[in-house]
């Protein structure tokens, strides 16, 4: 979703990530209620919508999952930060972005990620989870090969090159990679980690770490210090309370058993 909200601001779609996310919707979204409805996309993406949300656990977003409408439902939530203050994981605000895409974009948020991004990558077999309203979620549900999952680990990589072709703005790289927000979160190999638009940044074995961390250890680790993409894939299904450790023990793997094998 980072890369695509990108894409969709050098095209034009959307005005730049200060526009408000009520702006891209036609007809308007319903009303937002609390300290300040202005939502922008870049509260999106750092993370920082302000909605009353607990992702701790599966629990609140497997409600959310089952809602009759997504979009109705995260923004029935009441906003108890102002936007832009306050980081909170929140899965379900990040589907947002999808249904702007999807309301922007005639082909929606499918065929725009085909067209801009998944097709220049040679990215031809994927899945993706729909919403009620056939929304391709934008928080969650999109499942790769690991080798599409490393194409789109070494774009970033490269600053958005891929081969001779600059597919994503290499300014946009740079700021979704800066960190916006710090101490949000982090593994036992990593330490604490940051946030910058909708990718964790920190530091693995003392290089820089630009990191997509999915649930159960699906991760998507670009190392550029040592010119490296490491992506790993796991079963996550019915982890239960046993996700964290089996998140730990992935990332564990890729400190002592991965970067000590580079040359």
């Amino acid at each position: 979703m980072s890369l695509l909200v990108g894409l969709a601001i050098e095209r034009g779609l959307f005005q730049g990530t200060d526009e408000p996310l009520a702006d891209t919707f036609h007809p308007p979204l319903p009303p937002i209620t609390g300290p300040d409805e202005q939502i922008t996309l870049d509260d999106l993406l750092t993370m920082t919508a302000g909605f009353e949300w607990d992702e701790s656990n599966v629990a609140e977003f497997n409600v959310w999952v089952l809602a009759p409408d997504q979009v109705e439902y995260v923004l029935a939530r009441p906003l108890v930060s102002i936007p832009g203050t306050s980081w909170n994981y929140d899965s379900a605000a990040v589907h947002l972005l999808s249904a702007a895409l999807t309301a922007s974009t005639d082909a929606g948020t499918s065929g725009f990620a085909d067209e801009v991004l998944f097709q220049p990558l040679g990215i031809a077999a994927r899945e993706w989870e729909l919403d009620r309203q056939g929304i391709p979620n934008g928080g969650a549900g999109l499942s790769l090969t690991a080798r599409d999952l490393a194409k789109l680990g070494e774009l970033v990589l490269q600053g958005g090159r891929s081969g001779s072709r600059q597919v994503v703005p290499a300014d946009w790289i740079r700021d979704a990679t800066r960190v916006r927000f710090t101490a949000v979160g982090g593994l036992r190999a990593t330490g604490t980690l940051g946030y910058g638009r909708l990718w964790w940044l920190g530091q693995l074995g003392g290089k820089t770490l630009l990191l997509a961390w999915g649930y159960g250890g699906q991760f998507v680790a670009v190392l550029p210090e040592t010119d490296l993409v490491v992506v790993t894939t796991a079963k996550f299904q019915g982890l239960g309370d046993g996700a964290p450790a089996q998140t730990s023990a992935i990332m564990d793997w890729i400190a002592l058993s991965v970067l000590p094998a580079m040359r």
